[in-house]
């Protein structure tokens, strides 16, 4: 039997032993913020005479991401509208107009993730996107590479113009309901 301190000491050891068993160690979410000049959001829009490719240059955002537990991960990415561009200078400005994004009306396009699942390298993430100032909820599956001080996150997505509002139409050149959105996302650590 051992002498009153000793038997404190040893059961101190015991309890912190079957403590750290029983608790793995946490994770702490780490924090990036989105490189833009690294990133990229482009599109294509289908239409009978133009099949656009496009792109937005200003954007900026967050990405809080926990490797061991995805579910308390978040992104938040916020686009400049107005920074749409197709290499065509009268199709953006006509983009820019009241007819399709009204940017003047709803200068941002904002995602908003709700909910992360998955694991390395593949996650679905769950969010709110607003735009033309409409929010609809989507899924969307997206490869995360981890780098030393950076996470890339890549995927895509088809998107419905008018499950936004943005039901423009010309008679001679129809505009596809339908627009698909690639990504990579560079989030650099802060």
């Amino acid at each position: 039997m051992l002498c009153g301190g000793r038997l404190w000491v040893t059961m101190g050891w015991v309890v912190s032993s079957l403590m750290l068993i029983a608790c793995p160690a946490s994770h702490a979410a780490e924090h990036y913020t989105i490189a833009p000049q690294k990133s990229q959001v482009q599109f294509k829009a289908y239409s009978v005479l133009a099949k656009p490719l496009g792109k937005f240059h200003t954007f900026s955002g967050e990405i809080l991401a926990d490797a061991q537990q995805p579910s308390v991960s978040q992104v938040r990415l916020v686009i400049e509208a107005r920074s749409i561009d197709t290499d065509n200078a009268r199709r953006d400005k006509h983009l820019r107009s009241e007819d399709f994004l009204s940017v003047e009306k709803y200068p941002t396009i904002t995602f908003v993730s709700t909910a992360i699942t998955g694991a390395a390298p593949t996650y679905t993430v769950q969010g709110s996107l607003t735009m033309h100032g409409v929010t609809q909820h989507l899924t969307i599956p997206v490869t995360v590479e981890q780098r030393q001080n950076e996470i890339v996150a890549r995927g895509n997505i088809s998107l419905s113009r008018k499950e936004f509002g943005i039901t423009y139409n010309a008679f001679f050149n129809p505009v596809q309901d339908n627009v698909d959105v690639v990504f990579t996302i560079v989030g650099v650590k802060q």
